[in-house]
């Protein structure tokens, strides 16, 4: 059955194809290339239709792309493609994916779910860069020296969680913190920093780590190296920070 999604969320869209980049650990990582035609930009984006996730879907961007449809402004429809996934993580019964969007500037989606049985969708955020956007480093060792942030919160559900994507034009890193729970997946990392054991997340798309610190997961995913996202959770406040992920002095 397809639905109308209500939801209050930023004009998004980027057609586009990926290029490999290997790091000097041996890492692919995938990162984001406009084409001229991708760059041009078309209606504006004014909703979006949800369908339900048919049952039995295994692969967490397949349902996704089923369930997303843009509509926009001239009556047109963006539909994602496997293609255009950014970054896929799964950790416990929690799911995160970030696309790139088709038919206008570069602009993004990120799509949190939870799966008890079945994937459900249960929060969405697209996004863009425009000239009010302002890049930021926010007292963070960011891949870049600084980038946008967009976030969100997400507390109707069994597991609330919160989230901050960090982001430029090739680039999405997210943050996402959590309480606490007993966790299979993963695999330990050879380094501890003040006790806490990191894990790397075995994903379809581009890495992901996570780590338990004061009662709360935190897991850091995204489209750029297992080193780079290393060097920004060691640059991470603690949990229990007012301004957590950020640094108080920014």
């Amino acid at each position: 059955m397809r639905r109308i999604g209500l939801m209050c969320v930023l004009v998004l869209g980027l057609t586009g194809c990926t290029t490999s980049e290997e790091t000097e650990d041996g890492t692919v990582i995938e990162k984001i290339e406009t084409s001229e035609e991708s760059q041009a930009s078309t209606s504006e984006w004014v909703g979006t239709l949800i369908e339900d996730v048919p049952k039995g879907t295994e692969s967490l961007t397949d349902a996704v792309v089923h369930q997303i449809t843009l509509q926009y402004q001239d009556g047109s429809e963006g539909h994602l493609s496997t293609k255009d996934v950014i970054y896929e993580a799964t950790v416990g019964d929690i799911g995160l994916v970030a696309m790139a969007h088709p038919n206008q500037t570069p602009s993004f989606g990120v799509y949190h779910y939870s799966r008890d049985g079945e994937w459900a969708m249960h929060g969405m955020k697209h996004f863009r860069i425009h000239d009010a956007s302002e890049k930021r480093s926010h007292g963070l060792s960011l891949p870049e020296n600084s980038m946008y942030t967009i976030d969100s919160e997400i507390d109707d559900v069994k597991r609330p969680v919160k989230l901050w994507t960090l982001y430029d034009e090739t680039q999405l890193v997210t943050i996402l913190m959590t309480d606490a729970f007993s966790v299979g997946d993963g695999e330990r990392i050879d380094r501890q920093a003040d006790g806490v054991e990191y894990y790397r997340l075995n994903q379809p798309s581009g890495n992901g780590i996570y780590f338990i610190s004061q009662d709360k997961l935190i897991l850091v995913t995204g489209n750029v190296s297992e080193d780079e996202l290393l060097k920004l959770t060691d640059s991470l406040p603690e949990p229990s920070s007012v301004s957590f992920p950020f640094d108080d002095s920014e």
